[in-house]
Order: structure tokens, then sequence, then C-alpha cells
């Protein structure tokens, strides 16, 4: 084979792309040549790691008395050993997952989505993830969001722990902070992590207080960044609880559960993915909100106002998660508003099915809102006083139970 003239037609075709003024691209052409380029640049690394793999089992590398072939691979090619270790790996691990591979190689799934899914494909779970394989890589080639395929890898992550039976498998590592400060200035900087219900706890509520020091900023002409405001709410935090002296305040945690898999796993308003059991310890401290979602309806039902108020809100932003925007908006559903599908004036109905949210400037400014189709309302289900009660059995029952180290499935 002809190497040199196999690279020198990869180095012309690379010329020529960069040759291209993007001042001479309209913007569909822009964003065809960056698709394009980003799925070239994933079937690209895979050759590459190919490539590499295979010098690194032919032994080839050790011919100079390298020590390893991160270390040969480093050198020869002017980079960091550490990134060739990685890339190693990755090469010799995507050879077991052919689907995955085939994904990239066709452009329905990123090298980013690679490396995410091999993160989840641990020792104790590839044998379940080989046999999943495909079925994962249907899933997440249908969704447009990077988070949404990490959503699936998490919940497919957390069900396979519990049906192996991995007794640390939804084990959560305890919150920790650290208060460091500066011996001469006294400044103080803040680190560490939280788990999901801890950081949840802690959000809103540093939310709430951020939205009252924006208004104080506001009446009084102060401008801050968010981070400002955030340091300002966290301060205000610790006062407050320094001066309390009546009964203290019950958090509220948001908990979405599905009727089939409450005793495995459940969601919280943000979306983070927890094991039910982690909410037990603050059944008595803390006010739990369930959602029960039974498949694809939920069991709200309509109202008879034209504003999205009290539960029907909350539920459609907790079934919507963030603005339902065609451009794939990020912003969070808490930030958002919640609006008719169908507008209102047309007779559109103030229900969950014809609710969804948007966010401030995708709702309000005319020339971004956008006015999707409008399919006919699915039957719904008034949410009764069974319901509730069967919400309440659930944690009742989960307090009960043994831990899921000695929990049967």
């Amino acid at each position: 084979m002809d190497l040199a003239h196999l690279l020198s037609e990869l180095h012309a075709a690379i010329d020529h792309v960069l040759a291209v003024p993007a001042e001479s691209l309209d913007g569909d052409q822009l964003r065809q040549l960056m698709v394009g380029l980003q799925a070239e640049r994933g079937r690209l690394e895979l050759a590459a790691g190919d490539v590499t793999a295979g010098w690194d089992t032919s032994g080839a590398w050790a011919l100079d008395g390298s020590l390893s072939a991160p270390l040969a691979v480093g050198r020869e090619t002017r980079c960091d050993h550490q990134r060739a270790k990685h890339e190693l790996r990755r090469a010799h691990r995507l050879a077991q997952a052919p689907e995955l591979r085939r994904a990239v190689l066709e452009g329905r799934l990123s090298i980013d989505h690679v490396e995410m899914f091999l993160r989840y494909a641990t020792k104790a779970r590839l044998a379940r993830f080989l046999y999943d394989e495909a079925m994962l890589v249907g899933l997440c080639e249908g969704l447009r969001l990077f988070d949404y395929c990490r959503k699936v890898l998490h919940y497919w992550a957390v069900r396979v722990d519990l049906e192996l039976d991995l007794p640390v498998s939804h084990a959560l590592t305890p919150s920790a902070v650290y208060l460091s400060r500066n011996g001469i200035t006294g400044e103080g900087v803040l680190s560490g992590s939280l788990t999901p219900i801890d950081a949840e706890i802690v959000e809103r509520e540093l939310k709430r207080l951020m939205a009252l020091v924006k208004a104080s900023d506001t009446a009084g002409g102060v401008r801050r960044t968010v981070a400002q405001r955030r340091a300002a709410a966290l301060v205000m935090m610790a006062t407050r609880s320094v001066n309390a002296t009546g009964p203290t305040a019950r958090p509220l945690i948001q908990v979405i559960v599905g009727d089939d898999t409450v005793r495995h796993l459940c969601e919280l308003g943000s979306g983070h993915v927890v094991h039910p059991t982690d909410l037990v310890p603050l059944l008595d401290t803390a006010l739990i909100e369930t959602f029960l979602f039974d498949g694809p309806s939920t069991v709200i039902a309509k109202s008879h106002t034209r504003t999205f108020t009290g539960a029907l809100r909350k539920a459609i932003q907790v079934r919507d998660r963030r603005c339902q925007h065609r451009s794939e908006c990020p912003a969070p559903a808490a930030d958002s508003d919640v609006d008719h599908r169908r507008p209102y004036s047309e007779g559109g109905a103030t229900s969950q099915f014809n609710g969804r949210v948007e966010c401030i400037p995708h709702n309000r400014l005319a020339h971004l809102h956008d006015h999707p189709g409008h399919d006919p309302d699915p039957p719904e289900r008034p949410l009764g006083p069974l319901d509730a009660i069967r919400c309440r059995l659930r944690w009742h029952v989960l307090r009960s139970e043994p831990t899921p180290e000695n929990a049967p499935l």
C-alpha cells in the first residue's frame, strides 16, 4: 500500500477545506460544513485509534527500548503520553462494541458519545452492556441533546446495577465542602461536592434567595453578576440560620416516579436519578412532593382558567424540564414560562397536554416565538384521593423496607 499517497490525499482534502473562506458561505452552508467536519473528525479519530492499537498489539513500539506503547506514541506523535494511553484504551475497548463504532463511522453518534458509553460500560456491567448495546445506540442516536443521552445511560446503569445486585451501585459519595481562608487578606475559597439530594436542597434555596437579592439590587440600582448574587444569597442563608429562633423550615423536594419503577429508581425534579431509599432519611425533615407518571400520560386534570398555576404548572415543568422551543434551548423549566401550544384564544385548553415550557425570550419575543402543531388532547385521568394515597404508601413502604444492600429485587 502506498501510504505516502494515502496521507497526501488526506492532507490535500484538509487543505481544500481550509481554503474555503467562511465569509463566502451562507448560514445553511456553514451549518452543513460544520456538521460534516465534526462527523469526519470522529471517523478520523477512530481510524487513528485503530492504527495506534495495531501498533500497540504488534509490539513494534518496543524495538527501540521504549518502556510502554503510550510513551512511544507520545514521543512519535508529539502528544501527551497520558492522552495516548487514553486513546489506546478507547480503541481496544471500542473493538468490543461494533454497534457503537458503526454509529460513529456513519455519523449518527459523535466521538464524545463513545467516551460517555465507555464510561458507563464498566467491567462489572460489560456483559450486560454488550447485550444492550444496539438498544442503547438506537435510543441515543435519536436524541439531539447530549445530556439526554447521558440520562439514558445513567438510567440504564442504575437499573443494571440493581439487577446485578451490586451493593454499592447507588451509593453516593457523601457531601463534602471545604473552606480555605487566606491568612493575610481573610478571603475565603469554597470548594467541594454535594450529593444529588443535598444539591437539590441547596440549589432550590439559593435560587429563591438569589431572586430576593436581584429584586433588591434592581430597586437600589446595584449591578452584580450572577456569581456575586449567588455569593450574597449564600451569606444570607447563613445569616438567617444564625438568627433563626423558631422551628426549622422543611425543604421541598420534588420527586418523579413511575408506577412500575418506584422500588428501583426515581428522579429528582432537576432530572437527576437517585434510588428511592436515598430519600428515606429525609421523610421526617423534608416535604416530598411526588409526581406520578403512568407511561406517557400523567395524572393531572384540566384547568378551566387561562393561566397555568399550581399543580398543573409544576407537572408541566417537571415533565418538560427545559424550554421546548424547536432550537432545543437548554433554559431550565424553573426559570421559564408555561404557555399554550394551541392558543387559549383559539380554544386551546389549559391542560398538561396543551401546555409546554418556553423560556422568557422564546415565549415573549414575537420574532423568536414558534407555534408548534397541536395534536388532539389524549384522554386525561384526574388525580384523585386514591392516587395521593398510593404516593404516600410508596414512601411508607420504602421507610420500612430493608436497605438496598439486603433488599430483594
